[in-house]
């Protein structure tokens, strides 16, 4: 019977992992997360996104163009 709480035993750390980081986020300065954002939207759109309009740029394609980098025009992950 002890094999079945492994899985509520790593949901509870994953829950309380996130908590923590979540916890450590609130305690960041403001313009530091504004900077941070305003940055990657910048990056988002210029460079070889340069023709995609801001607004209408939503935050994953942001955050999966700075996490792929302009090295990786054109190729599929």
């Amino acid at each position: 019977m002890t094999i079945f709480w492994w899985p509520a035993w790593r949901h509870y750390m994953d829950v309380r992992g996130t908590k923590l980081v979540m916890w450590f986020v609130w305690l960041l300065p403001r313009w530091l997360v504004y900077w941070c954002s305003v940055r990657l939207m910048a990056e988002a759109s210029t460079g070889p996104w340069g023709h995609q309009e801001v607004p209408k740029l939503t935050a994953m394609d942001a955050l999966k163009r700075w996490d792929r980098g302009p090295h990786t025009i054109g190729k599929e992950l």
